[in-house]
């Protein structure tokens, strides 16, 4: 018997029982993908002979190909005796440097402390990667009802759920949202404060949740309370320093390392981004350049559409889940790096804003076919070819999905959030319109705004 989202909306816990089971299904098919590249026999380095495979069985992950070369191997805590060294194609990191933010470096090599092969060490991390996205899926629930099966169903995580490390990032923004779903009222600016505060740590992760910090204390602008906007740059900033200064101050070469690495990385043919296809010819300096001019221009448009709309809909606020969809949108399509595994980043503010079923539909068929093209064509390089169907298939991905993201940049701005009620439907006098049900969130409270291919040691999506 099919349950329907009725069903689902009358049954809230129902509803978080079939999407966290949906999500614990897909992230277990994630493994399940990435696993044919592990196994016996494993060399001195514990790097297993199917790795060779990573293309042609399409199950390569950052996870396993970082097991060598970021001192997680060796047991190295990160950062500590880490470096950059200069060098031909972007340069390299070494001595337990890696190129991601300090808690997931951190959690890299906890991780690797159980693991003697890079089996060992795919396996570990899906299962302590899981809860995390449980959790994303359990806070996106109490925030947006039903429509948290537009995450916990997505093929995006098998693609990318023992994929990289973002579940991570996606678990605090997804608490920062609910944290400041509560509505307003006394408590208003307490749970703005705690929203910036898991910003702050999701920018000590993966960087991008620090973005969301900057519209949220606009809506506390919007919203005249220029206390706790003071409280959301604080709060943002605050936990993000507190993570962060240990590392600092015990090597800072260790820390800057991370983003030095990243702005030395190359657009090359492993980063997808429109700038390797479009203008291959540009040098790293000029990218370094242009990109964070074009990336700050589309914030500004986003920032100034979402003070237009605020001041036209009084009653709704600022809109903060809106203006950072778009910043998110710009980033990816602008950024000279665009890992796959971004969709994550993405595939939350289709749950949280009221968006068509078209665009998520067209979004992941173009990412489908981006995955399977690029992986596929980097089989092909391998085995002498260049030019075919996978290359083609890897080209229409990449320029899809930033078509994609342009529209996406302007369809979220214009969308209302998930959580507020629908627009009126029509009814007869004798038969009033019903509000929607709840499912375990919110719903009924106004927002809180109110008032390259063989390369081993080098991560292929950053």
């Amino acid at each position: 018997m099919t349950t329907t989202p009725a069903e689902l909306r009358r049954h809230p816990d129902l509803l978080v029982a079939a999407s966290l089971a949906s999500t614990a299904l897909l992230v277990l098919a994630s493994y399940l993908l990435k696993r044919p590249c592990s196994g016996p026999p494993y060399d001195q380095f514990g790097v297993s002979a199917n790795f060779s495979l990573r293309y042609q069985k399409l199950c390569y992950s950052d996870i396993q190909q970082l097991w060598v070369g970021r001192g997680v191997r060796e047991h190295t805590f990160p950062y500590l005796s880490g470096r950059f060294l200069p060098g031909p194609r972007g340069g390299q990191l070494v001595g337990g440097a890696v190129e991601y933010p300090v808690v997931t470096g951190v959690f890299m090599w906890l991780v690797g402390l159980a693991a003697t092969t890079d089996g060992d060490y795919l396996r570990v991390s899906a299962l302590l990667l899981l809860p995390f996205g449980l959790l994303t899926t359990w806070l996106l629930a109490r925030v947006a009802g039903w429509r948290v099966l537009i995450w916990a169903a997505a093929p995006a995580l098998v693609l990318y759920g023992v994929h990289n490390w973002d579940f991570l990032a996606t678990a605090c923004v997804a608490g920062a949202v609910l944290a400041w779903h509560g509505g307003p009222g006394p408590g208003a600016r307490r749970r703005t404060t705690l929203a910036a505060a898991l910003l702050g740590l999701g920018a000590a992760i993966k960087i991008y949740p620090g973005f969301l910090a900057l519209p949220l204390l606009l809506e506390r602008l919007a919203a005249r309370d220029t206390r706790g906007a003071a409280k959301v740059a604080g709060a943002t900033g605050g936990v993000w320093l507190a993570v962060n200064a240990p590392i600092l101050l015990a090597n800072p070469e260790g820390w800057w390392a991370t983003y030095v690495f990243q702005a030395n990385r190359e657009a090359d043919l492993t980063t997808n981004s429109i700038w390797y296809w479009g203008l291959p010819h540009l040098t790293t300096a000029r990218l370094n350049s242009l990109t964070p001019v074009l990336i700050g221009l589309t914030w500004l448009a986003a920032i100034a559409a979402g003070w237009v709309r605020a001041a036209r809909d009084t009653d709704r606020g600022y809109p903060w889940l809106q203006v950072s969809a778009a910043m998110i949108c710009g980033f990816l399509l602008f950024n000279k790096v665009h890992s796959p595994q971004y969709v994550l980043w993405v595939l939350p503010f289709f749950v949280l804003l009221r968006v068509r079923w078209g665009w998520w539909v067209a979004y992941f068929a173009l990412d489908l076919l981006l995955y399977v093209g690029l992986f596929r064509w980097y089989f092909d390089i391998t085995q002498g070819g260049d030019f075919g169907v996978a290359k083609q298939a890897a080209i229409v991905g990449v320029w899809g999905k930033a078509a994609m993201l342009a529209l996406l940049y302007v369809v979220f701005l214009r969308s209302p959030l998930a959580s507020e009620p629908a627009p009126a439907q029509a009814s007869t006098p004798s038969t009033p319109a019903t509000p929607p049900a709840t499912s375990g969130a919110a719903t009924s409270t106004p927002p809180a705004g109110s008032s390259a291919p063989d390369e081993r040691t080098t991560s292929r999506s950053g």
